[in-house]
């Protein structure tokens, strides 16, 4: 732990009763009564996970997401602490990222949000940001979420259909009902999402981008990545690159949760580098997502 207003940390052998991203609670082996510190306190966990939960670990860092994802699974079966379950669901998110299945990254997501309506892993939420091909079995998914009260299964639903030619109209209404929610979270990605219409309409100055600019440096870091993204496709389509690259270098090197996207925006980023006339810069960050994202579309095209 790390007290604010302090420097020094404190190493608290405990055991974690729970851990959610409001607070920390812990029994002490003396016996005492659970004692309660802020999430923001936690420096670090350590604690002994099973066998098949290190396993997908390692898998997921190594990119082998068909085992990693097996291996994630039969430990979410054995898992008795709550909060380490919420860990492994964190894990079998980025694992369905990776791959593009939205329809299971989204139900394992709102899986996650139920266990903890305040967990520290809301920047998982699986919404599109870029152009892509939805699934059907997306779109069918996306469909039964626009009908649920959660705010964050309607914030997928619509970010899925967006782009459909039959219910994006629906999905845009509901964008505009949730931007004015109470939980700030939903409110602030259903407004950025609803700047993937003005981009595809053309519908964009530089006074709207600096406005967004402005909102996006106010949003928490953890929920910036796309809307970073969208940010940046915008400048390059003024042709600033210099702020473009800004922004989408921002989404490539401070936002992997969604390893597609930081690839793509990586890419991008580097396109606005060279037509700044920096050529070298533009190919050490090629040479970067390649390495970081070899297994992804846009990982590839930077080889």
């Amino acid at each position: 732990l790390q007290t604010e207003g302090t420097s020094s940390r404190l190493t608290m052998p405990c055991q974690i009763v729970d851990y959610t991203g409001e607070r920390i609670t812990v029994q002490f082996k003396s016996g005492a009564a659970q004692k309660t510190y802020p999430a923001e306190q936690v420096v670090e966990v350590r604690t002994v996970w099973l066998e098949s939960h290190e396993l997908g670990r390692k898998l997921l860092a190594e990119r082998k997401l068909d085992e990693a994802t097996r291996a994630l699974q039969t430990a979410l079966v054995a898992e008795k602490r709550a909060w380490v379950r919420r860990e492994i669901l964190a894990s079998l998110i980025r694992c369905s990222l990776r791959t593009g299945d939205r329809a299971s990254a989204g139900t394992r997501f709102l899986k996650l949000l139920e266990s903890d309506p305040t967990t520290r892993q809301f920047g998982l939420i699986p919404l599109v940001w870029a152009a892509e091909s939805v699934s059907g079995a997306a779109k069918s998914q996306a469909r039964d979420w626009l009908k649920q009260e959660s705010d964050a299964a309607r914030l997928l639903g619509a970010s899925l259909l967006l782009d459909d030619g039959a219910t994006g109209d629906t999905a845009a209404q509901e964008l505009q009902t949730l931007q004015r929610c109470t939980d700030e979270r939903v409110r602030l990605l259903a407004q950025a999402q609803s700047w993937r219409l003005k981009l595809r309409a053309l519908e964009i100055g530089d006074l709207e981008l600096s406005r967004w600019e402005t909102r996006v440096h106010e949003m928490p870091a953890k929920l910036r990545g796309g809307p970073s993204y969208l940010l940046g496709r915008g400048w390059a389509m003024r042709r600033e690159h210099d702020r473009a690259a800004t922004s989408l270098l921002w989404t490539a090197l401070m936002d992997d949760g969604d390893a597609r996207l930081a690839a793509r925006a990586g890419v991008e980023a580097a396109e606005s580098l060279k037509r700044l006339g920096q050529p070298d810069d533009a190919h050490r960050l090629l040479q970067d997502i390649a390495t970081r994202f070899p297994d992804t579309e846009f990982g590839e095209a930077a080889k």
